[in-house]
């Protein structure tokens, strides 16, 4: 691991053990599934050992073989927990301390019982039925596989006819940070967004320091360049009201890199640079398996992952990461800071399977400014 990082470690620990951020709110939504974490039988051999696919090109090179064939494949569920970018996201936060209004599909016409094992720092709203994910994870990767169903149906007047706007309006006042996620498989999310923008923003945000508004596009390969453009350009209308950062994985920036015509870049910081240009944020991050990156406008960072070999979980890293860079907002840390804090989050719960409590956020971080492993 880079020394940058390791000797940045300490000042992260003991800001996090001396500041509170307890009156700090945030708003977040509108997803929430039942996730299905899915591991595909490779072989069993006759002493009852189960060895499975560990990488996603070993089960692509297996399914090519059997091209005009047929063939049964065993999968065996590891885990059914809550999920969706929202509440993973959510759920890491309130663990963090953050008091958090969750609005998704938490079900209908109650929020179902899974949902209730998030943290109780989340309050929860529900506009929808909820959905079940299927997610086929590698040691390198993961392939979530989903019927959108509810989310399909998901609108700006039926999210106002379930809650009121009277009460929409409460829950996004006097917040820290709004957040809202997974906007790719949302189908009326762009809808959705202009809603809040005209009828919930002019009417609650105030004079003072801006809050954040930080978004995850998620994996909007289904979407058109237009309805990419669009997000963006609702992002530059966010920016009247809030500083906004936009997250993004290393597949989600290339779709919408491609989306807005920039041209292939072989090094990170160019690439970033152009993207922030066109992408209407404050800050853009680009989180990878290996490492992440962003920019500000005037500092680019580049920060290496506490990279685990075998995963307890994969699917759900992302949002931890990008809880752990909200939670870094609330402590005005830098940008390198704000990258190792977000790392070390996502760290600790793909090594686990548990997003990190505050403690646990600090023990992981000195565990490998000791040099420990």
């Amino acid at each position: 691991m880079n020394r940058q990082i390791i000797d940045a470690i300490p000042e992260i620990v003991s800001r996090l053990s001396q500041n509170s951020i307890v009156d700090n709110n945030a708003f977040l939504g509108f997803d929430a599934c039942i996730d299905y974490i899915i591991r595909i039988v490779r072989e069993k051999k006759d002493n009852e050992v189960t060895s499975y696919f560990t990488e996603s090109s070993q089960f692509g090179e297996f399914l090519i073989n059997l091209n005009n064939k047929s063939c049964g494949v065993e999968l065996q569920t590891k885990l059914s927990k809550i999920g969706g970018n929202m509440v993973i996201t959510g759920n890491a936060l309130g663990n963090l301390g953050i008091k958090t209004e969750c609005v998704g599909t938490f079900g209908l016409p109650d929020i179902l019982p899974v949902f209730r094992t998030m943290s109780p720092n989340c309050s929860l709203h529900t506009i929808a039925d909820t959905i079940s994910a299927t997610a086929l994870e590698f040691n390198n990767s993961k392939v979530i596989m989903f019927d959108p169903g509810p989310y399909n149906n998901l609108t700006w007047e039926g999210i106002k006819n379930i809650l009121g706007i009277e009460k929409i309006k409460v829950l996004m006042s006097d917040k820290q940070m709004i957040s809202f996620l997974n906007w790719s498989e949302i189908e009326n999310s762009s809808q959705i967004w202009e809603g809040v923008l005209e009828e919930i923003l002019p009417f609650i945000l105030h004079d003072g320091p801006k809050p954040f508004f930080f978004s995850d596009f998620s994996d909007c390969s289904r979407k058109s360049d237009k309805e990419i453009q669009f997000a963006l350009d609702l992002l530059a209308r966010f920016r009247k009201y809030f500083r906004v950062i936009l997250s993004l994985n290393q597949n989600e920036a290339a779709l919408i890199g491609k989306a807005m015509n920039i041209r292939e870049y072989t090094i990170d910081e160019e690439f970033m640079k152009e993207l922030f240009r066109l992408a209407n944020a404050d800050v853009l991050v680009m989180h990878r398996t290996k490492d992440a990156i962003a920019f500000d406008g005037a500092v680019y960072e580049k920060c290496d992952t506490f990279f685990c070999e075998e995963p307890k979980i994969l699917t759900g890293g992302g949002d931890n990461f990008n809880a752990g860079f909200c939670y870094s907002l609330f402590h005005d840390f830098n940008l390198l800071q704000s990258l190792i804090v977000a790392n070390a989050v996502s760290g600790s719960y793909v090594k686990t399977g548990i997003s990190p409590g505050v403690n646990d956020l600090k023990e992981f971080l000195q565990h490998f400014s000791t040099g420990s492993r």
